[in-house]
């Protein structure tokens, strides 16, 4: 061979080791954004309320990187919602030791508080409050005075609820659960200038609507409580009533 062909075969050569390496180096996963774009996808599916997907993702999301914040909180949201209450606690409390939180303090809360853990839950939620920096701190403040509420302490939930409003005026939950706090207490007035409010910042569900109608009634207005029970009838056909069934659960 002469020199001219050894140096062409050797450069060759060299070719085909470089591409190698280079289709090598491409097939090397990036873990920690293989991560973070699983985490990405299991909480569009959380909000989509397609909880078995979500699972997958975020399970998926941990293969890669055990310790992706986003995806150990995901799983304990995802893993409350399936009704697997330790595996929840558990995600929540390894999302808390990796990076702590208002906006995971504020979950977490909210989880304790369905566990019927007030006094536990009122301490996260007011972290999340205190941390001036936080967006939700309004949510916070809204969700410990629902948690008090729910614990049969309404003075208490009400303080709770006006601070929230006071933060945020358009509140959804402490419009609609001191809504259901002045009905309780029989101030159908207040009541009902609650759950106005509510209704013009949010669309309501259909407990919430529920409560507008049966406000109405107690305010013997029919006509306004016809309309809230036409629209819970709309949202919720399967739970249909008529007004007489509404009136009669009040006897």
């Amino acid at each position: 061979m002469t020199l001219a062909g050894r140096l062409a075969y050797i450069l060759l050569f060299a070719c085909v080791i470089a591409l190698a390496g280079c289709a090598g180096r491409e097939n090397v996963v990036d873990k920690p954004r293989a991560a973070d774009a699983n985490a990405s996808l299991g909480a569009d599916f959380l909000r989509k309320n397609d909880n078995e997907q979500a699972l997958s993702r975020f399970k998926r999301a941990l293969d890669y990187d055990r310790n992706n914040v986003s995806a150990t909180w995901g799983m304990a949201i995802v893993s409350d919602r399936l009704g697997e209450t330790d595996d929840a606690r558990r995600y929540y409390e390894r999302a808390l030791d990796l990076q702590p939180g208002p906006a995971i303090y504020n979950s977490y809360g909210v989880f304790l508080c369905k566990q019927g853990e007030t006094e536990r839950a009122l301490k996260y939620l007011e972290r999340a409050a205190n941390d001036p920096r936080f967006a939700g701190r309004a949510d916070a403040l809204a969700n410990a005075g629902l948690c008090l509420h729910r614990a049969g302490q309404p003075e208490a939930a009400e303080r709770y609820y006006r601070t929230a409003l006071a933060a945020d005026d358009s509140q959804v939950t402490a419009l609609t659960d001191m809504a259901r706090l002045k009905y309780e207490q029989g101030d159908y007035l207040r009541a009902r200038a609650f759950i106005e409010r509510a209704d013009a910042v949010t669309t309501l569900d259909a407990e919430q609507l529920l409560l507008g109608a049966r406000i109405e009634l107690a305010l013997d207005d029919r006509a306004a409580a016809s309309g809230y029970l036409e629209r819970h009838n709309a949202s919720a056909p399967t739970e249909s009533l008529s007004l007489n069934q509404l009136e009669q659960s009040r006897r």
